[in-house]
């Protein structure tokens, strides 16, 4: 679900709200939770991600689970696959399955 930040123009209070993607209503304006007030969308940078954050968000892996866990972000199932080859039965056939059904 995409999280948006959005500004009252009459209190100025800042808040962050979660909306689904079908719902199109709440994405431009949103009641402020201080005063009631329509609150407007301001604008937020995507965040971006080098091959050091992707290392670092897996650093709490277990090593034979990290190669296994990259290419699932990824959504490489094929090499998912091969990664959790003697590490995880379970995973490797749910990354396989994926791989069939052309899953992303």
């Amino acid at each position: 679900m995409p999280m948006y930040q959005y500004r009252c123009s009459q209190c100025g209070c800042s808040f962050e709200e979660f909306y689904s993607l079908q719902d199109h209503e709440g994405q431009k304006s949103s009641p402020c939770p201080g005063c009631s007030a329509p609150a407007r969308r301001v604008f937020t940078p995507f965040a971006l991600f080098s091959q050091q954050s992707v290392e670092a968000a897996f650093s709490d892996d277990a090593p034979e689970y990290r190669e296994m866990h990259y290419y699932e972000k990824k959504g490489d199932w094929e090499r998912a696959a091969q990664a959790a080859d003697g590490v995880s039965e379970f995973a490797k056939n749910k990354f396989l399955e994926k791989a069939k059904s052309g899953d992303s």
